[in-house]
């Protein structure tokens, strides 16, 4: 019987040597080869993912921004139009203010559920759009002379409804795009985060405020900058130009993620007020939570309802000035709020904000008194500045404090009662310090946000935690 012939080994199955190699070493080239493909993909997808995670928070700092300097304009140019365009007084003015504030009262907590239930950067895109419709619909109409009281009451309504569902759709976005940073290696705290986003924004208002100021008149820089004469400026292409700005958060909304929605497992009609009806249990059951709330509302009553009222009054009666001195008033104010914001900016961590807030408050509170006698108006400006000084740091010490012990899938409705107290509490303050001023006049009125403050901060001292909170 003849042997078989050996069947000759593949000259590919041969090393350089000369021995026959096995098959299976060809397969695994080909898996090393692809796992170092795999590895390399991998290697430019998390490039790719830390590069859009890190271009997030200036995103949102910039949306931020745009909303902002928007309001900053709405601030100088909607009273402007009352007043001096169509000239009607004070009761329209303020129900004016009524139409532009009242929506956020009424659909805030709504906007909250909503702000959870919907991803980020779709809503945020939407309701940018949606706010800069308002501005150019009043620019038109001041435009071609067709101005008229009933459309300011329309702008205010549409715009404060816009804002309504704004506040808690961008407030909460800021934990995620913290959260998406820290993945990454990043090391900016949510405290951190929140001082970013309270410098742009009094950076933004105080930009706003300047260029409103220069609507339908002329206004000359200091002697020391030149003396140079800016404006008038038409008050419809500064309307127009507040619609283009607050429409270009849109853009930059585009460069945030789409973020999470939040599931609570109902539905239908009442589901919204089940949800809310739960914020409000989350709230009453956290002592920080509730402090803060309560906090807030003592902020409104006291706080806003002084600086809309009092200043204004002493500003009119007792140094005889007038819109002028209300945009000087303004941006002193919010000069001193952005200088707190950045020094804030500047430390990593803040080891007791609740401290750091009460003490703000407490001294922000008893620099008032110093009103109760006529001072130089220099003297006055000094004492809105601290004003503003101690309002930048509870600003951001009060929301850091809220979003850090907010659970994280009802962050939106939190920050929503958060500040509803906050709404609440500024047209009570309003209408409180309104009747207190003409009853007593600009000088002991002083007295009344001053002692209320201190007694609710020593309230929250005693009979809450927020004294002796520390950062995680």
């Amino acid at each position: 019987m003849t042997d078989k012939p050996e069947e000759a080994t593949p000259v590919e199955d041969i090393d350089t040597l000369g021995n026959a190699r096995s098959p299976m070493s060809g397969m695994a080239s080909a898996v090393k080869a692809g796992a170092s493909v795999l590895e390399s993909a991998q290697s430019l997808l998390a490039i790719r993912t830390r590069r859009g995670v890190q271009v997030e928070l200036p995103a949102y700092l910039s949306v931020q921004a745009t909303w902002f300097v928007a309001f900053g304009l709405q601030m100088v140019l909607f009273p402007h139009l009352i007043t001096n365009t169509l000239g009607l007084d004070g009761t329209e003015l303020g129900l004016a203010n009524l139409a532009l504030s009242g929506p956020s009262v009424i659909f805030l907590l709504i906007g909250g559920v909503v702000a959870e239930r919907a991803s980020g950067k779709p809503l945020l895109i939407f309701l940018h759009l949606a706010a800069a419709v308002p501005g150019f619909g009043l620019a038109i109409a001041i435009a071609t002379n067709n101005l008229s009281y009933t459309i300011m009451l329309l702008y205010g309504l549409s715009l404060g409804t816009v804002g309504a569902f704004m506040m808690p759709a961008r407030d909460s976005i800021l934990n995620e795009v913290v959260e998406r940073r820290g993945r990454v290696g990043s090391g900016v705290s949510l405290q951190k985060g929140v001082a970013f986003a309270i410098l742009v924004q009094f950076a933004a208002q105080i930009t706003g405020l300047i260029l409103g100021g220069y609507a339908d008149k002329l206004t000359r820089l200091p002697a020391w900058l030149g003396g140079i004469g800016i404006g008038p400026i038409e008050s419809w292409i500064l309307v127009a130009l507040q619609g283009v700005i607050v429409g270009s958060g849109a853009i930059m909304a585009l460069f945030l993620a789409r973020g999470r929605k939040v599931k609570t497992g109902r539905s239908g009609i009442g589901a919204a007020f089940g949800d809310i009806a739960e914020g409000f249990k989350v709230v009453a059951a956290d002592a920080k939570l509730w402090a803060m709330t309560v906090l807030m509302f003592g902020v409104g009553v006291f706080v806003i309802g002084a600086f809309l009222v009092v200043l204004p009054i002493i500003n009119r009666d007792v140094y005889g000035l007038s819109s002028d001195g209300i945009r000087d008033m303004f941006v002193t104010f919010w000069m001193g709020a952005f200088v707190s914001s950045a020094a804030l900016s500047l430390i990593k961590t803040i080891n007791r904000p609740g401290r750091l807030l009460l003490l703000a408050q407490l001294l922000g509170s008893l620099a008032i008194l110093p009103m109760v006698t006529q001072i130089p108006h220099w003297g006055f400006l000094m004492i809105v500045f601290g004003w503003g000084l101690s309002a930048g740091i509870s600003i951001a010490m009060s929301r850091s404090i809220v979003q850090d012990a907010a659970p994280k899938d009802q962050i939106a409705r939190v920050l929503s009662i958060y500040q509803l107290g906050f709404m609440a509490g500024a047209p009570i303050g309003a209408a409180l310090m309104g009747g207190l001023v003409d009853a007593f006049g600009p000088y002991r009125i002083a007295l009344v946000p001053a002692i209320g403050m201190v007694m609710l901060i020593v309230w929250v001292l005693i009979r809450t935690p927020i004294w002796h909170l520390r950062d995680q």
